[in-house]
């Protein structure tokens, strides 16, 4: 009789840690990044739409745990797909959404997932560093918007 309510707690368990996590998969974002003009002064930066057709980004969240996969989608064609999964183990989640950050020496990205309209948001900023050639890279900012549904 132990052992029979041993594995129907283990059993409940393990449905109730599955059925926590919900998963997402996310449309191609839109999205525009912002490049400097020739002087390379803030003055005569543009908005540029970026092609991002090949993205397919999907979103996991665990309770407090956001997991972000981002990158080209592998096709038979694309031998160089990249895809990249963040997960932050710590993000700051209320009832409408679930934000987490990623820094790097040179990079700072946002990832934002909103509850009510299942949009994926991710904001990327760039140090901008002189390249060798003196110029700063491009772009330093870009924003994404990708529209989700749940799995």
């Amino acid at each position: 009789m132990q052992r029979l309510a041993g594995c129907l707690l283990l059993l409940l368990l393990a449905a109730s840690a599955t059925a926590a996590e919900t998963r997402f998969t996310c449309d191609p974002p839109r999205g525009k990044r912002i490049e400097l003009g020739p002087s390379a002064k803030s003055g005569d930066a543009q908005w540029i739409d970026d092609d991002l057709d090949a993205v397919r980004p999907a979103v996991a969240i665990d309770g407090q745990t956001l997991s972000v996969t981002w990158g080209s989608s592998p096709t038979p064609e694309s031998k160089g797909a990249k895809l990249t999964t963040y997960v932050f183990a710590a993000a700051r989640r209320d009832a409408t959404s679930i934000v987490a950050t990623r820094m790097d020496e040179a990079t700072a990205e946002i990832f934002r997932f909103y509850f009510g309209s299942k949009v994926l948001y991710k904001l990327t900023t760039r140090a901008p560093t002189a390249a060798p050639d003196g110029r700063l890279p491009s772009p330093f900012v870009a924003t994404y918007l990708a529209n989700c549904r749940e799995q």
